[in-house]
């Protein structure tokens, strides 16, 4: 049976509501706030949201004695990678406060870890999620101030629907092959399922995991398969400025998750999964 618990998890006593009534196996964590362009304008908002109020978790869930831990960390925390594509290996250089402050979470978590040999976590580093519940049940719906942070599946959308007056395609010079930058999309379901199978295999120290598809697409490509898909030839004002803290091009080596968990993405069509959203 779903239990909600309304609260802020960087409150002390909504996390003992959440954890005191009820017995807890584990915990999936997911709640922090993730736009790149925000992190920059508002750094010190993302190291009290994301790796502050992960440890406040770790101690609520020591408190309570919950010792399995799947955390949602992010390919922020590489930065500007030399090679492609991205493996787990691949040095961590992060270039914006919400890959530090992503990267500071995970280093908490391992250092816990150490710490507390009967304490168990994986940590999954997801590339960029987009699309909706193909059954239609649920929908990305950010905060309007949000949109203007440039989160190219919403934004999309916002112009095809007539939200917003035109589509802004931000950063035409990085080094890539159109110009724009290039990343690796990850549907919202394939995401769940790669959760669910990692929940039984946290370890100590904690396991890490890619999860993206391993295809990189660029800005341009996005945005024609979004025309292509709601039939809208939106107005689409490309600036050669990209959005501070951001990178050219990222997109994930994923054979660690496949050949350890049997993980793969099945939603690998662009039009497919933005036909769900």
């Amino acid at each position: 049976k779903l239990r909600v618990v309304d609260g802020d998890l960087g409150v002390q006593r909504d996390l003992e509501r959440a954890f005191g009534k009820h017995k807890v196996d584990a915990v999936i964590h997911f709640a922090a706030i993730a736009y790149v362009g925000e992190s920059v304008a508002q750094p010190l908002a993302y190291y009290r949201n994301v790796t502050v109020n992960t440890i406040g978790l770790l101690e609520a869930m020591r408190r309570h004695d919950v010792r399995k831990l799947v955390y949602s960390s992010t390919c922020a925390t590489y930065g500007n990678p030399d090679e492609l594509p991205i493996t787990e290996k691949t040095p961590t250089v992060p270039i914006n406060p919400y890959g530090k402050s992503k990267l500071y979470a995970e280093d908490a978590i391992r250092d816990y870890a150490v710490a507390n040999k009967d304490f168990d976590a994986a940590i999954l580093r997801y590339f960029n999620v987009f699309g909706s519940d193909p059954r239609g049940r649920l929908g990305e719906f950010p905060r309007p101030e949000l949109r203007a942070m440039g989160r190219i599946s919403g934004a999309c959308f916002d112009a095809a629907l007539g939200n917003i007056p035109e589509l802004v395609v931000m950063g035409t010079d990085f080094p890539t092959r159109d110009g724009t930058c290039i990343r690796d999309y990850v549907h919202v379901t394939d995401l769940v399922d790669a959760h669910l199978a990692v929940l039984g295999h946290v370890a100590n120290p904690p396991v890490l995991y890619n999860v993206g598809t391993g295809k990189g697409v660029t800005v341009r490509e996005f945005v024609d398969a979004c025309k292509r898909v709601t039939g809208v030839d939106v107005t689409v004002r490309e600036q050669r400025e990209s959005r501070p803290g951001d990178y050219a091009e990222v997109y994930a080596d994923v054979s660690k998750i496949r050949e350890e968990l049997g993980w793969e993405a099945r939603y690998v069509d662009l039009e497919e999964s933005l036909g769900h959203a």
